[in-house]
Formats: C-alpha cells, structure tokens, sequence
C-alpha cells in the first residue's frame, strides 16, 4: 500500500483520469478518482481524506466550480487544489478560491510532479533517485 497521502483525480475524461491516476500510483502515490463533482463529494469525505485534489472544471453536473463552492472547501483543513482545465481560466478568479496551482491541458506529466512537490512538499515529495 502506498505510503503517501491520497491525491484526489477529479475528471470525466475517462482516459485522461486514467493515464494520471496510474502515472501517478507508479510513483507510490494513493489515489482516488471521481468522474464527477458528485462523486467527488463523496471521496472527499473518505478516509483517510485527500491530501490534495487535481480538478478538472467541466464536469458533467456540477461544475468543478460548484465543487469549490461547496461547504467542504469552506473549511479549514480543504485539501489544496491544482486546476487542470483546456478552458484557459483568469488568475484572479484562481486566487479567488486559492487554488494551489493551475495546469493548462494537455501538459506533461513531469509538470504535475512539480506541481504535487509545490503544494505538498514535506509529505509528497519523491525521494531522489525513486522517479
């Protein structure tokens, strides 16, 4: 069982979230995967919670921008959040729901590790030598 704290794959994309969610189990991370906000909800409530979510922002249903409305990210202890959005997206409306970082698609993966060691540096980060 990976020993790192799940990152949280929210993409209804089904090929997308895929390749992401097992580039990244390759690398030790846990991972959950929501192909909607809905489903979100509820892998946000799991345990142990997410360390951090990659969220795309058209989803079927509610939006990616409902999800960061909603009473979870309300709270204190909200997972940081990455957008990874085709849909190019105004940094002031980024900072206005402090989202950790943003990553136009397509990107390479490598940028996501960048990402993921930015905003959980101390409990995410892979070990030299391990990537």
């Amino acid at each position: 069982m990976p020993d790192r704290a799940p990152i949280l794959v929210v993409d209804d994309d089904d090929p997308f979230r895929h390749i992401v969610a097992t580039w990244l189990r390759h690398r030790g991370y846990a991972v959950l995967e929501a192909d909607s906000a809905e489903a979100a909800e509820g892998a946000l409530a799991a345990e142990p919670a997410p360390a951090m979510v990659l969220l795309d922002l058209n989803l079927p249903g509610n939006t990616g921008w409902d999800l960061l409305r909603s009473e979870r990210f309300a709270r204190p202890d909200a997972p940081p959040v990455v957008i990874a959005s085709a849909v190019t997206v105004d940094h002031r409306r980024l900072a206005a729901f402090a989202i950790a970082g943003y990553l136009p698609k397509p990107f390479p993966l490598e940028t996501l590790q960048a990402a993921i060691e930015r905003v959980l540096p101390s409990r995410n980060a892979t070990p030299e030598g391990t990537a």
